[in-house]
C-alpha cells in the first residue's frame, strides 16, 4: 500500500490518498503514523481517498482494525472522516468499518464521489483543487 498525506490548515482538513493493495498491517501502521505527523491536531476533518486502492482484507480483519482504531480515536477528538471508495469491495468493507466504529469520537461515512464527501464534511473547495494539491 502506498499513500500520501496532505494537511489543509485553512480548512481544518487532512487528505489521505491510498493506492495499491490495502492490508491490515499497513492500515494499522497508518493509524499510528497519522497522529504523529507535524500538522496533526484534534478535531481535523479527513478525506480518505481509496478510489485507487484494492484490498484482500476480510471482514474479520476490518473488525480487528476497528478495534485497533480505538487506540488513536481519542486523539482525533470530535472529527468526521469521509472515505471515498469506487470498488464495491472497498466500499462494502469501509461501510462495515463505519458501522463498527459508530460510537467512536470520529464519525466515519463512505461515499462514491468527492462532492458527496465534501457536502457531508461541510467543505467549500473544488474537487480538483483538493486532489491536485494533495498530489504535490
Amino acid at each position: 500500500m502506498a499513500h500520501s498525506i496532505k494537511f489543509f490548515d485553512e480548512l481544518g482538513l487532512v487528505v489521505f490518498q491510498f493506492w495499491g493493495d490495502l492490508s491490515y498491517d499497513e492500515l494499522q501502521s497508518f493509524f499510528d503514523e497519522a497522529v504523529k505527523l507535524p500538522g496533526f491536531r484534534p478535531n481535523l476533518k479527513a478525506i480518505a481517498d481509496c478510489r485507487k486502492a484494492t484490498t484482500r482484507m476480510t471482514g474479520k480483519e476490518i473488525q480487528k482494525l476497528a478495534s485497533y482504531a480505538q487506540k488513536t480515536d481519542p486523539l482525533w477528538g470530535d472529527s468526521k472522516w469521509a472515505i471515498l471508495a469506487s470498488s464495491d469491495l472497498v466500499y462494502g468493507l469501509s461501510r462495515m468499518y463505519s458501522a463498527l466504529t459508530s460510537d467512536y469520537d470520529v464519525q466515519t461515512h463512505v461515499f462514491r464521489t468527492v462532492d458527496e464527501a465534501k457536502d457531508w464534511l461541510g467543505i467549500e473547495i473544488p474537487e480538483t483543487d483538493i486532489l491536485l494539491r494533495t498530489a504535490e
